[in-house]
C-alpha cells in the first residue's frame, strides 16, 4: 500500500471486523470507508446492500483503478466497477476457500461458481494466489488464461521477518512446534492435537504451541471446551490471539501447518520461512506452493495425524535436517516470495495501457 500511495491517492473499502484494521489503515495516512461487507453471510439481503454500496462509491468517487481482494468484494465489485465505467479493474483471488472444499455442499459451489462466471469477465485481470486455484476456474471456463496470472501469495516481508531478528532458540529446551492460524477444524487443529498426543508417548518433553482466535463466524470454529481440556492435559500451550507472531516464531524450531481449507497461499508459512523455519505442512491447495518436500520442509497427507506425527518425530531426531531446512526455506522467501516481487507485479498491472 506504501508503494501504491507514492504513485497517487488510495483509498481502502473493506468490512469493519472489530479487529483495529481500519485504525491501522487511517494510521498510514490512508481513508478507509467501511463496507456493508460479512465475508461468511448469505443473506441475499446483505450481499444486495453490499454491491449497492459499492456501485455507489464508484459511481460517486470515480477511481481510476480498483482491486478487490477475497470473494465477496471479488464478485460484487467487479460488476460493480464495471457497470460505474471504472476504467481498470483488478481482482486477487486470495483461495478459493470453503465454497470449493471436498466436503461443502453442492449447492453453494454451483452458486458460487455462477458468481464467478458472472464476475470474472467484468475484470480486465485476475491474479491468484497459487496455481491450482488458477487451473480450477481455468479448467471451469471461469478464467481465461489471458487475462489471469500467479502472484506468490501476498509475499513476505524479509526484512520484517528476519531469522535473528530476535534471540536465537535455546538448545537446551524442549524442541517446540508451533501452528498458527484460525481456529477451525478444517486448518488441521485437532490432527496437531493428535499428532502430539503420538508424539509425546516417546517425547514427553516436546512443546506444542497453538497461536490463534476462535473465529465465531464460522461453522467450523474449534469448541472453546476441546482447547481449554488440551491445556488442562498439558498437550497444547493456547496463546490466543496475538498482534505480533515473531516472538513466538523466533523461539520455536518447526512450523506447523496440517490444513485441508481451501488455501490460497498460508501467510504464515511464509513468514516461518523466512524466519528459517522447517515447515510441515499438508500436500494441500496452497501449502505445497510454499513446501517443497525434503527441501525446506514436510508435506504429508491431509487429515492424517499419524503422518503427521510422524514428519515430526523427523524433525526431533535430525536437528541437522531441521537447519538446513530452515536456511533452504530463508533462500526461498527471498527468491520467490518476497513482498516486493508481488508489488512490483501488481504496479505492472496498475500502469499497463492495455489489459
Amino acid at each position: 500500500m506504501r508503494a501504491i500511495k507514492m504513485d497517487g491517492d488510495v483509498v481502502i473499502c473493506g468490512g469493519t471486523g472489530g479487529d483495529g484494521f481500519e485504525n491501522k489503515i487511517e494510521n498510514m495516512g490512508v481513508p478507509f470507508v467501511p463496507l456493508p461487507l460479512n465475508q461468511r453471510g448469505k443473506n441475499p439481503l446483505g450481499e444486495i446492500k453490499l454491491f449497492w454500496a459499492l456501485y455507489r462509491w464508484y459511481r460517486r468517487e470515480k477511481p481510476e483503478v480498483v482491486h478487490h481482494f477475497t470473494i465477496k468484494p471479488v464478485i460484487y465489485g467487479s460488476i460493480a466497477a464495471r457497470l460505474a465505467r471504472v476504467p481498470r479493474i483488478i481482482n486477487t483471488v486470495t483461495g478459493l476457500g470453503s465454497a470449493f472444499g471436498v466436503d461443502q455442499m453442492s449447492w453453494l459451489r454451483h452458486l458460487v461458481k455462477w458468481l464467478y462466471r458472472l464476475a470474472l469477465p467484468c475484470s480486465h485481470f485476475t491474479f491468484f494466489q497459487n496455481q491450482d486455484d488458477l487451473e480450477t476456474l481455468h479448467g471451469r471456463h471461469l478464467a481465461k488464461r489471458r487475462k489471469a496470472d500467479v502472484l506468490p501469495g501476498s509475499g513476505v516481508n524479509c526484512q520484517t521477518f528476519a531469522p535473528y531478528y530476535f534471540a536465537k532458540t535455546n538448545s537446551d529446551r524442549p524442541l517446540r512446534f508451533i501452528m498458527v492460524s484460525r481456529l477451525l477444524r478444517d486448518k488441521g487443529v485437532y490432527e496437531f492435537v493428535e499428532a502430539a498426543r503420538m508424539v509425546r508417548v516417546l517425547f514427553p518433553e516436546t512443546q506444542f504451541h497453538l497461536l490463534g482466535w476462535r473465529d465465531l463466524l464460522s461453522p467450523n470454529v474449534m469448541p472453546q471446551a476441546d482447547l481449554e481440556q488440551w491445556q488442562k492435559e498439558g498437550l497444547i500451550f493456547w496463546q490466543g490471539r496475538v498482534e505480533d507472531v515473531r516472538p513466538y516464531m523466533a523461539k520455536a524450531d518447526v512450523a506447523v501447518l496440517p490444513s485441508f481449507y481451501r488455501e490460497g497461499i498460508p501467510q504464515v508459512l511464509l513468514e516461518a520461512a523466512a524466519m528459517a523455519k522447517p515447515l510441515i505442512a499438508t500436500d494441500n491447495v496452497g501449502c505445497r506452493d510454499v513446501v517443497e518436500h525434503g527441501v525446506n520442509g514436510l508435506l504429508v497427507p491431509v487429515k492424517d495425524a499419524k503422518a503427521l506425527a510422524e514428519a515430526m518425530l523427523k524433525m526431533i531426531r535430525n536437528p541437522e535436517i531441521r537447519h538446513e531446512m530452515g536456511r533452504a526455506g530463508r533462500k526461498k522467501m527471498e527468491r520467490e516470495f518476497d513482498e516486493r516481487i508481488v508489488i512490483e507485479r501488481i504496479l505492472q498491472k496498475y500502469s499497463q495501457e492495455t489489459l
